[in-house]
């Protein structure tokens, strides 16, 4: 809690400093800050699972058929996407529009499983 309250007033500081001041440096600066504070914070994440998978090395398992799913779902969607579409855009190649369409279908994937999920619990805890 205390880094949270730490990371925010670093983060504020110069938020406040680019509100009244509007200089070109400030923003360089906070930009610098918020990319410094998404790598604590990814690197403090990953540390807090891999603690938590020490504590209890039975929940391996389970992460690793997490992580399988989900590389399941990124091959399908990848595998479903498309690319044809490329010539609408400029300077975007038929990769990248494969790429793009890809990480949608696996967002339309995921959304549909978390909303199915979302269901079944309810409909399971009305049963009961």
């Amino acid at each position: 809690m205390g880094a949270a309250v730490l990371a925010g007033l670093a983060g504020a500081i110069p938020t406040l400093g680019i509100w009244f001041s509007g200089s070109e440096g400030m923003v360089s600066s906070a930009v610098v800050l918020t990319v410094i504070l998404v790598v604590v914070a990814a690197i403090l994440a990953i540390g807090s699972a891999v603690n938590g998978m020490l504590i209890n090395p039975a929940s391996l398992r389970s992460a690793g058929m997490g992580v399988g799913a989900l590389v399941a779902i990124f091959v399908l969607s990848y595998i479903l996407a498309d690319g044809s579409d490329f010539a609408m855009y400029d300077n975007v190649d038929e990769s990248t529009t494969k790429w793009v369409s890809a990480g949608l279908n696996a967002f339309y994937i995921c959304f549909i499983l978390a909303v199915g999920a979302v269901v079944y619990s309810s409909l399971s805890r009305i049963r009961k």
